[in-house]
């Protein structure tokens, strides 16, 4: 038969004793806990805190930034509208231009071509006026007949006589030739005309060769 031991081996008992005054220390303990130091703290909330700490002057950069960089936007738009009005107003002025030297080119396209005639017109009325004394009827009623239809074409493209005898000497519209005291009429005043004038629409095609009266 085995003998059984009642009483644990004299190692068994200091290990036993020794967690029996551990346990106490640590009941004896329990109710009053340590604050936490500073070197306990998880790496990570240091980390995080250190970060936190240093992205408050960032933020305060990237928003100065961003306010610049909107301010610089605002004025490169104000710029931009600014130039865009300039571009329609010459486009409009350049519209307007080209529409009045169009319509100028229009008016004025037989200038030209009226100023080759007018010397026509002249043999026609000098030939009228020899004809008067001694050419049969049927020529001046030719002659008669043609001036007219020429004065007719030419009127319908704008062509138009001016009137000189009696209205007072313009530069603009006359050439005076002879100049000589006449009673009949103000000093300054056409008193005859010796090659007549034509305007074209708004235009002098040729001026009137005229004689006035001296002041």
């Amino acid at each position: 038969m085995k003998e059984n031991n009642i009483f644990p081996s004299s190692d068994e008992g200091e290990k036993e004793l020794e967690y029996t005054a551990g346990g106490e220390d640590n009941i004896g303990n329990g109710s009053e806990k340590s604050p936490p130091r500073e070197e306990d703290s998880p790496p990570e909330l240091e980390k995080a805190d250190v970060g936190l700490k240093a992205e408050g002057p960032d933020d305060i950069t990237i928003a100065e930034n961003l306010e610049q960089k909107i301010e610089k936007l605002e004025q490169e738009k104000e710029e931009m509208k600014n130039r865009m009005l300039r571009l329609q107003a010459d486009f409009e002025n350049f519209r307007r231009r080209v529409r009045s030297e169009k319509a100028d080119l229009i008016s004025y396209a037989n200038f030209d071509l009226m100023q080759k005639l007018l010397p026509v017109v002249d043999n026609l009325e000098r030939a009228l006026s020899a004809s008067q004394g001694g050419a049969s009827e049927g020529i001046v009623e030719g002659l008669e007949m043609i001036r007219k239809s020429f004065l007719e074409i030419m009127a319908k493209e704008g062509v138009t006589p001016i009137e000189s005898i009696g209205k007072p000497f313009d530069p603009n519209c006359h050439e005076a030739v002879f100049r000589e005291e006449n009673s009949d009429f103000p000093p300054g005043t056409v008193v005859e005309e010796l090659q007549k004038g034509y305007m074209f629409n708004d235009k002098v095609l040729r001026v009137s060769m005229v004689k006035v009266s001296a002041e």
